[in-house]
C-alpha cells in the first residue's frame, strides 16, 4: 500500500477532515507523516512490526497518559468515536497524534545538553510509581538477526554474543579483523561486569527506551517541550537510558542529525569529557546515580552501541551490512575504554549545569510524535 492510501485511510478513520497536504517526518523501522487536513495539522504514525501489537500499544498509550498527568511533556494519540486510538493496516498498527510544534537539533549545544538530562531525570522519577507493563512478553529483540530467544532485559549480553557469533563467522568478517576482536572484548567484560545478577541489582524505572536527539523536540529556549517514539519504553534499569542520553544528546556529532537515514542516526560520535561531564552533572540534580550504577553506565552504553550496530544493519543493503556494523564499531568503544574515568571524575566536580560546557546546537524544524 503506498503512502497516500495509508494517509487517505488514516484521515477517514479518525475523522480528520478533507486532507490538503502531507510529507514525510522521519522513522527508519517506523514510518511518520506530518498531515495537514480541514481539521488541523497532525502526525501520523505507522509502527514498526515488532512494536505493533495490542499490548505493546496498550503500555505504550497508557504510559503516556500517565507522564502527561505528571508534566512530562509528551502527546497522546488520537481516539476514534469506538474508543480506540489506533487502527491496523497490513497487520501494522497506524497511530494519529495532534503535531507539536518545537525545534528538531541537528545536534545539541550546552542548554539543550542539560535540558535533556533534567527531563529524563524528571522522566525516570514520574515513571517509578507506573503500573503498567509488568506483564509484557520480553522482545525478540534480536529475531532478525537469527536469534530468536529472548530475555527480560534489553541488550542481554548473552544474547548479543550470539549476535555477534554469527556475524564474525560470515565470510566478509575476514577483513574487519580488528573490529571483531575489539567487539569480543567488550562482550566478554559485559557477560563478566554486566550479568544479570549486577543487572538485577540496579534500581529500576520505565525506561524510554530509545532517549535520543531524534525522540526529543526543543523549545525557544532550549528547554525539552516533547518526548516521543515509547516504542521500546520498558520496567528496567534507568542506566540503559542515561547511556542513551550520554551518547546519542551529548556526544559530539561529526555531521548534522538526519532523523531518517539509519547511518546518520547511529553515528559514531565523540565522548567529549566535557559535554559528557556535564550531561551527568545535569542528570544528578534531579535523580543521583548509586555508586553500583555509576559502574555500570559505561557497560550500559557499549551494550547499546554494540547493539545498535547489530540492529541497524537490517536497514542498509545487504552488500554494506558487514561494513555498516563493524566498520565503525572500535572508536568508540575505544573512547568509553580510555575518556570514562576523565568524564566520571568532571561530572562529580562540575558546578554548574550549562554554564560554558559545550558549543551551542543547532535547531531546525518542526514535529512531534
Amino acid at each position: 500500500m503506498n503512502e497516500a492510501d495509508i494517509i487517505q485511510i488514516c484521515a477517514v478513520a479518525f475523522e480528520l477532515g478533507p486532507v490538503h497536504r502531507w510529507r514525510r517526518h522521519g522513522g527508519t523501522a517506523g514510518k511518520t507523516w506530518k498531515v495537514v487536513t480541514s481539521r488541523g495539522k497532525w502526525l501520523l504514525r505507522l509502527r514498526g512490526v515488532r512494536t505493533s501489537s495490542d499490548r505493546l500499544i496498550a503500555f505504550d498509550h497508557a504510559l503516556r497518559r500517565h507522564l502527561l498527568d505528571h508534566g512530562i511533556p509528551t502527546v497522546v494519540p488520537l481516539r476514534r468515536r469506538d474508543g480506540r486510538s489506533f487502527i491496523r493496516i497490513e497487520g501494522r498498527a497506524c497511530e494519529v497524534y495532534p503535531f507539536i510544534e518545537g525545534r528538531s537539533l541537528s545536534g545539541a549545544g550546552a542548554p539543550e545538553i542539560a535540558a535533556a538530562a533534567r527531563s529524563l531525570a524528571r522522566f525516570h522519577a514520574a515513571t517509578r510509581e507506573f503500573v503498567g507493563g509488568s506483564d509484557l512478553p520480553p522482545p525478540a529483540q534480536y529475531s532478525t538477526l537469527g536469534v530468536p530467544e529472548t530475555s527480560p532485559r534489553l541488550e542481554d549480553p548473552i544474547l548479543l554474543t550470539r549476535v555477534y557469533e554469527k556475524l564474525a563467522a560470515r565470510p566478509g568478517a575476514v577483513r574487519f579483523e580488528s573490529a571483531v576482536a575489539a567487539t569480543f572484548a567488550w562482550l566478554r567484560r559485559l557477560r563478566e561486569e554486566f550479568d544479570d545478577t549486577v543487572w538485577g541489582r540496579l534500581p529500576r524505572v520505565v525506561q524510554h527506551g530509545d532517549y535520543t536527539l531524534a525522540n526529543l523536540l526543543f523549545g525557544p529556549n532550549g528547554e525539552v517541550c516533547g518526548i516521543f517514539d515509547l516504542d521500546w519504553a520498558c520496567r528496567g534499569p534507568r542506566v540503559r537510558d542515561v547511556a542513551d542520553g550520554l551518547f546519542f544528546v551529548a556526544g559530539r556529532r561529526r555531521s548534522p542529525l538526519r532523523p531518517g537515514d539509519i547511518r546518520s542516526l547511529t553515528e559514531p560520535v565523540e565522548l567529549d569529557p566535557e559535554r559528557c561531564a556535564l550531561w551527568l552533572k545535569c542528570y544528578e540534580e534531579t535523580a543521583p546515580l548509586g555508586p553500583e550504577e555509576w559502574e555500570a553506565v559505561p557497560l550500559a552504553l557499549a551494550a547499546r552501541w554494540l547493539s545498535v550496530r547489530a540492529e541497524g544493519m537490517a536497514k542498509v543493503p545487504a552488500d554494506e551490512r558487514l561494513d555498516f556494523c563493524f566498520g565503525p564499531i572500535a572508536a568508540p568503544l575505544r573512547q568509553l575504554q580510555e575518556r570514562w574515568p576523565a568524564i566520571r571524575g568532571a561530572a562529580h566536580q562540575a558546578d554548574e549545569c550549562g554554564a560554558d560546557a559545550a558549543d551551542s546546537g543547532e535547531g531546525d524544524g518542526a514535529g512531534g510524535r
